[in-house]
C-alpha cells in the first residue's frame, strides 16, 4: 500500500515520486510482486480494493502518466485480477467486466480499460505471456474455465463495437481534415490487440480426456521453423545431417500444423463469430489499416494484427461452433459462414490481382490473401459434413461445391491467382529488378511471389487430393445396387452429384493445364537466368544456397505439386513434357555433332569459348528440370511401403494401343537413351562439354523409377498395361526388363570410368544399384546379368581410383546383391570383398615403415578407406552373410585396436572406428550366432573396443571437448546409439518378435559391456556435449532401454 501511495495525485507535485517516472514504474512492480507473495496475508478483500484503487488512479492520470507507467500499471491490475479470481464471487467478476467494457467503449484516450482488458485475457491465457505465480496448474486451469466461458466474450464484443465504430468514423472524416485519424487509429489498434488475442485464445475441452497445455508462467523459446530456400530459412527442413534437428522433425511438424489452426470456439460464440456483418468487418479493418497513411504513421503494426485477425476467422472449424440451432441446421450455417468469406476473399484475390504483383505495396497484399485462402481451403476440406446422401456421408469437397453458389467462382479466382504469381515471378526474369532480388533474396524463389505460390500450392494440392477421395466415394457408391425400397430423391441426388464431379473434375484439368504452362515456362526462364549469370553471382548463389542442395530435394513440394496436376490429365501432360524432353535431346546431340565437327577441323577451342558453352549448358540445364519433372509424374517416392504405379498413369498407359503411342515407355526410354548419350564419350568434347548434374539427376530419377516399372510384378495390379510390361516386364511375362537391367549395369560402369572424380554422381549411381537390392526380383535379375561379374571385378580392382567417401556405399551395394546370387556366387563374391578390405589394412598395418609414416596423409586415406568398406559391408549383413560378416569382424578386431592405439591423438581414425561398432551393434544379430562362446566373443571384443577407445581418448579430450565442433558431436552420438543398438541386439527387441532365450553368463557379460560402455560415455565426452538436442535424445533413449 506504501507503494501504491507513492503513486497517489495527492503527493505534492514537485515531490521524488512524482518527478521521477522510474520511481513510479518500480513502485507498479513492487506492489505486483508483493501481491503475489502475500496474497494469503492480503485477503481477497483487499487485494479487490487495492485493484479497484488502482483503477480508479489509472482513470484519473491516463494523461500525466507515462505511457510505460500506465502500460505496467495496468499490466498489475490484470494479474491482481486473476490472483483473486479464483476467490472472487461471480457478482464481482461480472461488475468489473462490466467496467472494462464501459471502459473499452466510452472513447477514452487512452482507454485503460481495453489496456487492463488486453493484459487480463494474457494472464488469463496462460504461456509466455503469463506472470509466475508460483501455483498449481489446477488453479490457472480454473481461472481460465471461468473467464472464457463468460466474460472473454463480453470483452471481444465490446472490442468489436470499437472497431465497428472507428470504421464508421474513419469513412465520415476521408473528405475532412484528418485532425482526428490518429484517435482513431490508436482506438483501432487497440481494440485489434484483444480480437487478436481472443482469435488465437486455446479454449479448455469439455472432453476429459482432453487438456489444456500446463506452460502456465514458462517462456516458450522461439523455435519456429522458417520456411526460406536459402540461408538459415528453408534449410531446417531441408538439411537431415544437421545434429539439432534429426529425428524431431516429426514433432516440429506436427507442432507447426497445431499453431496454424484456428481455435475451436464453443457454441455460445455463434452469435458474433458467424454473423456475416461482423466478418465482413474484419475485411473492411483490414484494408483501412493499408489505406490509412495516418493510421500506419500513429499505429504501425496494425496491418499485422488485423491480418491475423482475418487468417484466423477464416480458418473457423469444429462441431460446436457449427452446431445446429432451433432454426438452422449445422450445415446451413457452415455454408452461410463459407459464403461470407468466399465473396470477401474473392474482393480480395480480385483487387490483388489488377495489382502490378512485384511492385513493393503489393507485398503486403499478396501475404494476406495467401495465407487467409490456404486456411480457409485447408480447414473447410478437413472438417465433415453431417448431410448423407444414399446413405453415405456428402464428401467435404462436395458440400463447398454444391452448398456454396460462390465455389466455382471462387476457386476459378484461386487457380488464376496462382498463374498470376508464376508469370509475375516470370516477368521478373526478364525484367531490371532481377539483379536487384537476386542481390537482396538470393533468386526469384525466395522472393514472396514464388513463397505465395507455394502456400497456394500447398492449398490446391488439397483440393486435387480431396476431388480424388470424392471420385473414390462416388464410384464406390454407383457400384452399389440401390435397394427395392429405396428413396428415388436420394437416387437423383446420387446422380446430381456426380454430375457435379464430373463438372467440377473438368474445371480442375482445365486449371491444371494453365498452371503447369506457367510453371514449365518459369522454370525455363530461371534456366535460362542460371546460365546467363556471371561467375561471381554463380560463386554467390551456390554459397547461399548451399553446394550439397539437389534440385530434387529442394524444390521437392513444388516438383509434387507438378505431379498432381499432371496426374490430373496425363495424356496433355506427358505429351507436353515428352515434346519438351526430345527437342531439348535433339538438340543436344546436334550441338555435340558440330563440336566434334569443329575438333575434326582444327577450330574446336574457339569454338568452346563461345556461342557453343551457353547453349549446351542451357540444354544441360533445361533437361535436367524436365527430366525431374517426368521422374515425379510417373511415381512416388517412398521407403516404408511399396511404391506402385499410380493409378492415372495406370490407365492413361492402358489405353494405349502400341509402345510407341505410350508416353510413358517412351519417356523412361528417352531418359535412358538420353543418359547412355551423356555417357558416351569418343570425343574429349564430351567430357569437356557433358554436365555430371544432369548424369545425377537421370540417375536419381531411374533410381525412382526402376522399383516401380521393371520386372513389375502383376499381381500388384487388377488391370496392368500391356505396354508397360513389354517394356519393362520379366522374360516370363515377355517383356524386355532383363536387356534394360544390363544397360543400365553398363551405363555405371561408364559413369564411373567418365566421372571418376565427381563423387555425388557416383554417389548417385551406388544409390541406385542400392535400389535395385530392394527388390529380389530387379536383384536376381543383376546378378544373373552377364554384366554383374565384370562389374564387380571392375569394383574391386579399381575402387582406390574412386573418392574414398564412397568406398562403404559401393562394397555395401555388391553386398546387398551378393545375397541373391547363388551360393557359389555369393561365396566369391563375398571373398573378393573381404578380401579387398583386408588388403586395404595389411598392405599399411602390416608394413616394417607403418609407425614411421603413420601420419602420412595418403596412407591415413587408405586406412579411412578400409574401415569405410568395412562399415559397408557391415551395414549390408543379413541373414544370407551373416556368419560370415561375424567372422569378418572378429578377424580385424586386433587391427582396430591397433588403430586406436597408433591414432589416439588423432581425430578422423577414431571417429571412423567408432561409426563401425555403431554398425556391428546395429546390423550383427546376435541371436544367429551358434552358441554361448561366439556371444560372449562378440560382447568381450566389444568391451576391448571400447577400453582401447577410453584411453585413447583421454590424449584428445582438449580436441573432443568442444561443444561447437560438429564431428566431435558425431562421435559421441555414434558412440551413444552404439551402445542403444547393443541392448537392442541382446534384448532381440523387434515389434513382432519374442525377446531371444540368452543365457544368463551371457546377459550378465553383454551387461557389464553396456554399463562399460555408458562409463566411457561418460568420461569420453563433455557434459554440454550430452546437452546438444540430439545427442540428449537418444542418450535418455539409452539410459531407458538399461
Amino acid at each position: 500500500m506504501v507503494a501504491a501511495r507513492a503513486l497517489h495525485p495527492a503527493l505534492p507535485i514537485n515531490s521524488p515520486p512524482m518527478r521521477v517516472p522510474t520511481a513510479k514504474f518500480f513502485a507498479v512492480r513492487g506492489i505486483k510482486e508483493s501481491v503475489i507473495a502475500s496474497y494469503s496475508l492480503l485477503g481477497v478483500a483487499n487485494a479487490l480494493a487495492l485493484r479497484d484503487e488502482l483503477f480508479q488512479l489509472a482513470l484519473t492520470n491516463s494523461r500525466s502518466f507515462e505511457s510505460f507507467v500506465l502500460d505496467s500499471l495496468c499490466w498489475v491490475i490484470a494479474v491482481i485480477t486473476k490472483r483473486a479470481w479464483i476467490d472472487t464471487p461471480e457478482e464481482r467478476r461480472s461488475e468489473f467486466t462490466q467496467i472494462l467494457c464501459e471502459d473499452i467503449v466510452g472513447h477514452n484516450t487512452p482507454c485503460i480499460g481495453m489496456i487492463t482488458a488486453t493484459y487480463l485475457i494474457d494472464e488469463v491465457s496462460g504461456g509466455s505471456k503469463c506472470s509466475q505465480f508460483r501455483l498449481p496448474w489446477e488453479f490457472h486451469y480454473a481461472c481460465k474455465t471461468t473467464f472464457e466461458n463468460t466474460h472473454m466474450l463480453r470483452l471481444f464484443e465490446a472490442a468489436l463495437k470499437v472497431i465497428h465504430r472507428q470504421l464508421q468514423r474513419s469513412a465520415e472524416m476521408q473528405h475532412m481534415p484528418p485532425s482526428g485519424s490518429h484517435t482513431i487509429a490508436y482506438e483501432r489498434r487497440s481494440a485489434l490487440h484483444i480480437a487478436d488475442r481472443v482469435l488465437g485464445w486455446a479454449f479448455t475441452s469439455s472432453d476429459e480426456s482432453t487438456v489444456i497445455a500446463a506452460s502456465f508462467g514458462q517462456s516458450k523459446g522461439g523455435s519456429g521453423a522458417a520456411s526460406a530456400r536459402n540461408g538459415g530459412q528453408h534449410s531446417s527442413s531441408r538439411d537431415s545431417d544437421n545434429l539439432d534437428d534429426g529425428d524431431s522433425s516429426g514433432l516440429a511438424i506436427f507442432e507447426h500444423d497445431l499453431q496454424n489452426r484456428t481455435p475451436l470456439f464453443p457454441q455460445n460464440w455463434q452469435s458474433l463469430l458467424l454473423n456475416g456483418e461482423v466478418l465482413t468487418m474484419f475485411f473492411s479493418v483490414y484494408e483501412a489499416t493499408l489505406s490509412d497513411q495516418m493510421h500506419a504513421y500513429f499505429s504501425p503494426g496494425s496491418s499485422h494484427l488485423a491480418l491475423q485477425c482475418l487468417v484466423q476467422i477464416s480458418g473457423i472449424r469444429g462441431k460446436d461452433i457449427f452446431a445446429a440451432t432451433a432454426s438452422k441446421g449445422g450445415d446451413t450455417l457452415r455454408a452461410e459462414f463459407a459464403r461470407v468469406i468466399m465473396r470477401n476473399q474473392l474482393q480480395m484475390i480480385r483487387h490483388v490481382c489488377s495489382m502490378d504483383l512485384v511492385s513493393e505495396g503489393s507485398e503486403d497484399m499478396v501475404v494476406a490473401t495467401k495465407q487467409m485462402v490456404r486456411r480457409f481451403i485447408e480447414t473447410q476440406l478437413e472438417e465433415p459434413s453431417s448431410t448423407v446422401v444414399a446413405n453415405q456421408q456428402l464428401h467435404s469437397l462436395a458440400f463447398l461445391v454444391i452448398g456454396v453458389p460462390e465455389a466455382h467462382e471462387y476457386f476459378g479466382e484461386v487457380s488464376k491467382f496462382i498463374c498470376m504469381l508464376l508469370n509475375a515471378a516470370a516477368g521478373i526474369l526478364r525484367s531490371d529488378m532481377l539483379q536487384r532480388i537476386d542481390d537482396d533474396f538470393g533468386d526469384v524463389d525466395n522472393y514472396f511471389v514464388m513463397q505465395a505460390f507455394d502456400e497456394l500450392a500447398s492449398a490446391w494440392s488439397t483440393v486435387i487430393n480431396e476431388i480424388r477421395e470424392w471420385e473414390y466415394l462416388e464410384d464406390a457408391a454407383l457400384n452399389v445396387e440401390p435397394s427395392a425400397g429405396g428413396d428415388r430423391s436420394d437416387a437423383d441426388k446420387q446422380v446430381s452429384n456426380h454430375s457435379v464431379l464430373s463438372s467440377f473434375t473438368h474445371f480442375l484439368v482445365t486449371t491444371a493445364y494453365l498452371i503447369r504452362s506457367e510453371y514449365i515456362q518459369l522454370r525455363m526462364l530461371m534456366c535460362e537466368d542460371s546460365v546467363s549469370s556471371s561467375g561471381s553471382r554463380a560463386e554467390s548463389l551456390s554459397l547461399d544456397q548451399g553446394l550439397l542442395a539437389k534440385d530434387y530435394v529442394v524444390y521437392e513440394d513444388q516438383l509434387q505439386f507438378f505431379a498432381l496436376l499432371a496426374r490430373l490429365d496425363v495424356r496433355t501432360s506427358l505429351d507436353r513434357l515428352y515434346e519438351n524432353l526430345c527437342s531439348r535431346c535433339n538438340a543436344l546431340q546436334e550441338e555435340f555433332r558440330a563440336l566434334e565437327a569443329s575438333a575434326s577441323e582444327g577450330t574446336y577451342a574457339r569454338s568452346g569459348d563461345g556461342f557453343n558453352q551457353h547453349t549446351v549448358d542451357l540444354l544441360h540445364e533445361q533437361t535436367q528440370w524436365i527430366v525431374l519433372m517426368i521422374g515425379f509424374t510417373l511415381c512416388d517416392s517412398g521407403t516404408s511401403e511399396r511404391v506402385l504405379i499410380p493409378k492415372p498413369v495406370l490407365e492413361y498407359s492402358a489405353t494405349c494401343s502400341s509402345l510407341e503411342q505410350d508416353l510413358v515407355v517412351q519417356c523412361i526410354m528417352t531418359m535412358l537413351k538420353t543418359l547412355e548419350f551423356e555417357l558416351a564419350s569418343p570425343l574429349p568434347s564430351h567430357s569437356a562439354y557433358g554436365s555430371p548434374l544432369l548424369v545425377e539427376t537421370l540417375f536419381w530419377t531411374l533410381q525412382r523409377i526402376a522399383p516401380v516399372y521393371f520386372l513389375l510384378d502383376r499381381s500388384d495390379y487388377r488391370n496392368v498395361s500391356a505396354s508397360i510390361v513389354t517394356a519393362f516386364g520379366g522374360s516370363a511375362d515377355g517383356g524386355n526388363g532383363a536387356a534394360i537391367i544390363n544397360g543400365i549395369l553398363d551405363l555405371v560402369k561408364r559413369t564411373f570410368d567418365l566421372w571418376s572424380a565427381e563423387e555425388d554422381v557416383l554417389q548417385m549411381c551406388v544409390s541406385g544399384l542400392r535400389t535395385l537390392a530392394q527388390r529380389a526380383a530387379i536383384a536376381r535379375e543383376v546378378t544373373t546379368s552377364p554384366q554383374f561379374a565384370p562389374l564387380m571385378q571392375y569394383f574391386t580392382s579399381n575402387i582406390t581410383r574412386f573418392p574414398e567417401a564412397i568406398h562403404g556405399s559401393i562394397i555395401e551395394a555388391l553386398a546387398l546383391l551378393a545375397c541373391h546370387s547363388s551360393a557359389a556366387n555369393h561365396e566369391r563374391c563375398f571373398a573378393d570383398l573381404k578380401s579387398l578390405i583386408l588388403r586395404s589394412f595389411s598392405q599399411v598395418v602390416h608394413t616394417g615403415s607403418f609407425m614411421a609414416r603413420h601420419q602420412d596423409a595418403r596412407l591415413v586415406n587408405q586406412l579411412l578407406g578400409g574401415l569405410d568398406m568395412m562399415d559397408g559391408l557391415l551395414s549390408a549383413a543379413n541373414f544370407r552373410n551373416m556368419e560370415a560378416v561375424f567372422a569378418l569382424f572378429f578377424e580385424v578386431q586386433p587391427l582396430f585396436e591397433q588403430l586406436l592405439t597408433v591414432y589416439a591423438c588423432g581425430e578422423e581414425v577414431p571417429r571412423q572406428v567408432v561409426q563401425a561398432m555403431e554398425s556391428a551393434a546395429r546390423y550383427l544379430d546376435i541371436s544367429s550366432l551358434p552358441d554361448d562362446e561366439h556371444m560372449l566373443r562378440f560382447s568381450h571384443c566389444f568391451r576391448e573396443l571400447l577400453q582401447r577407445y577410453q584411453k585413447s581418448s583421454t590424449n584428445r579430450s582438449t580436441l573432443l571437448h568442444s561443444d561447437t565442433d560438429i564431428e566431435s558431436l558425431s562421435e559421441i552420438r555414434s558412440l551413444i546409439s552404439a551402445m542403444s543398438h547393443l541392448v537392442h541386439n541382446e534384448m532381440g527387441f523387434a515389434p513382432d518378435e519374442v525377446s531371444p532365450s540368452i543365457a544368463k553368463a551371457v546377459s550378465e557379460d553383454f551387461g557389464e559391456t553396456e554399463v562399460f560402455g555408458l562409463y566411457c560415455i561418460y568420461v569420453t565426452a563433455d557434459p554440454s556435449q550430452l546437452l546438444a538436442p540430439n545427442v540428449l535424445r537418444i542418450h535418455i533413449q539409452l539410459l531407458s532401454e538399461m
